[in-house]
């Protein structure tokens, strides 16, 4: 998967880079997969090393209001190009542009439709960072603020080579000059406010990249830390990556929702189904188990027909009920009263009938799994001839979800979007609508 699909990168935004352990390989990155269809302005608000001037095919030095016109040509123009102030004296780097000046450009060229990238803090090559007083320096209207995070620190000395200022890590977390690095101590880090969250302006995004993906146990490091701070509303999303690679996502950890739809009327079975037990459970709990073992959250069920007594046998679990008054007019008004108990930092949704008992969380989190791993619009299972519930639904398609009506659901939309695969069994097609239905699944 491309980065720019992973960080949902588009035409017109501006995102900014802080942290340590890939910032410049990942904006090279970018560039790479952005141009020549996209063009993209390349920047920084600190210093960058003078043989980065290789990031773009055009190098300016900004010193004039004069300059700053220029641009919406010139990236119609070329397909990258690097803006920065004047070389500095002291090191072989160069400064940041005047920050009145960059006020000006970064908006003109997202208006002109470039992605602006802005490098926002240094590291001097390292892998983890706490900021220092000064930093970093992101402008206020950015779009997105990417973290980063090389996963190589996991398991090694904060005083070692691969932390930058271990000092501000300690002031920030407490820790020992002789600590070991865990995931805990990175999650802490970057989901901190005096940390990877310092100076984010309220109306940005936040998704994290964890760099360096390399190793099995890297990646399994970086899934703990991404487990982590999704705790944290901030952030939306958390990347595994292989900045360096030409293929570099392993992996995109957002938050899924889990919606149980449980609003139908019981016409066929003659009385609320969702009562019946399958192996000891009542129907509605089943569902919300295969949701909250797939570890979906938040976990939305909605009601209907049968609301009151369907709520009573929820009891203590802990879901988020909405109750759909409109649910005569068929499933499409459940799909929509779902959607919107979701907040806007939740990547992905996956739909459940609550009378599908025989889908378990197995099923659940291989949808979550594939969509992981290429964050295609619609993962759903496949039984070698029919496509299966439950179907998971990423953002995108959550305006087209809620404009269907009429008693038909997700399934609508898949000749719309792309649709992936996960073969799977008859689980994925059995439901129940009468009772000859239940005894053949009590019987299986």
């Amino acid at each position: 998967m491309e980065l720019t699909k992973a960080l949902r990168i588009s035409p017109g935004q501006i995102v900014a880079f802080v942290g340590a352990g890939g910032k410049s390989a990942s904006i090279r990155r970018l560039v790479e997969e952005l141009t020549p269809k996209t063009p993209v302005l390349i920047t920084t608000t600190t210093k960058l090393a003078l043989d980065q001037t290789d990031l773009a095919v055009q190098h300016v030095i900004l010193r004039s209001k004069e300059d700053v016109s220029l641009f919406p040509a010139l990236l119609q123009e070329q397909s990258s190009v690097l803006v920065t102030g004047e070389r500095w004296s002291e090191e072989p780097k160069w400064t940041a542009p005047p920050e009145a000046l960059l006020a000006d450009l970064l908006p003109l060229a997202a208006a002109s439709g470039a992605v602006v990238l802005v490098e926002a803090d240094g590291a001097r090559g390292r892998s983890l960072k706490a900021p220092a007083e000064h930093e970093p320096v992101i402008p206020p209207f950015v779009d997105l603020v990417v973290p980063l995070m090389g996963l190589d620190v996991l398991g090694a000395k904060l005083e070692g080579d691969l932390v930058y200022r271990p000092e501000l890590v300690r002031k920030v977390l407490g820790l020992q000059k002789d600590h070991i690095l865990q995931p805990l101590d990175v999650a802490r880090i970057l989901a901190h406010g005096n940390g990877a969250l310092k100076t984010v302006p309220p109306s940005a995004l936040v998704r994290v990249i964890l760099n360096k993906a390399e190793t099995q146990k890297a990646v399994e490091g970086g899934r703990e830390i991404a487990e982590l701070i999704l705790k944290t509303d901030r952030i939306g999303a958390v990347i595994l990556a292989q900045a360096r690679h030409a293929d570099p996502v392993v992996e995109v950890h957002g938050r899924i929702a889990g919606i149980i739809l449980a609003g139908g009327g019981s016409r066929r079975f003659g009385q609320p189904k969702l009562l019946e037990k399958v192996n000891g459970e009542v129907l509605i709990r089943r569902a919300v188990r295969a949701a909250r073992d797939a570890r979906l959250d938040p976990i939305v069920v909605v009601l209907g027909a049968d609301g009151p007594v369907v709520r009573e046998a929820l009891g203590e679990l802990d879901v988020q009920v909405t109750n759909n008054p409109d649910w005569a007019e068929g499933q499409s008004s459940s799909v929509r009263a779902g959607l919107q108990m979701l907040a806007p930092n939740v990547d992905g949704a996956v739909f459940l009938l609550a009378d599908m008992p025989l889908v378990d969380a197995g099923l659940v989190s291989a949808l979550v799994d594939t969509y992981r791993k290429s964050l295609e619009p619609i993962v759903a299972p496949w039984t070698g001839e029919r496509w299966g519930n439950p179907v998971l639904f990423d953002r995108v398609t959550f305006e087209a979800l809620s404009r269907i009506r009429g008693d038909q659901g997700g399934r609508a939309l898949f000749k719309t979007y792309s649709v992936e695969a996960v073969p799977w069994g008859q689980s994925a097609m059995l439901d129940i609508d009468t009772p000859d239905d239940l005894d053949t699944i009590r019987g299986m």
